[in-house]
């Protein structure tokens, strides 16, 4: 029959594996989630890839966190009880979903700064000043 002592280095073992697994398929979604984004800027002047590059980076660890915040608060809710002392207690907006909200908005902020850093998109003068004299010509 195992020790005690066994068992809860068995419980320890176990935990550092889960642990380790979590992290690695974490990382895994990260560099998809990387491969993705930097597919779609890779138009980019080459002046600004650094500052893009780096913010994609930033972005793919955002968005598999918010991912993963996102299905805790589903399971759990967006409000947990607290208890300050032996009468003062009440709800009040969960942690998960604090940061959340907060990675949501960095999220955004970064997005634009990646959207800004995109080619614009020439426009044909051409077929708009056709466009306009057929307007101005059937009126």
């Amino acid at each position: 029959m195992p020790d005690y002592d066994e068992i809860l280095d068995e419980v320890e073992r176990e935990e550092k594996i889960d642990s380790v697994t979590e992290y690695l398929e974490k990382t895994k979604r990260i560099s998809k989630e990387v491969t993705r984004l930097k597919r779609l800027f890779k138009c980019i002047d080459e002046n600004k890839k650094k500052l893009v590059f780096t913010t994609i980076e930033d972005v793919a660890f955002m968005t598999v966190t918010m991912q993963e915040l996102r299905e805790k608060i589903v399971r759990e809710g967006t409000t947990c009880t607290y208890k300050n002392g032996a009468n003062q207690f009440g709800t009040k907006q969960s942690p998960d979903a604090q940061l959340y909200l907060q990675m949501s908005q960095k999220q955004t902020q970064a997005m634009k700064i990646l959207v800004d850093c995109l080619p614009k998109p020439q426009k044909d003068l051409g077929n708009e000043a056709d466009d306009f004299k057929n307007f101005v010509m059937n009126r």
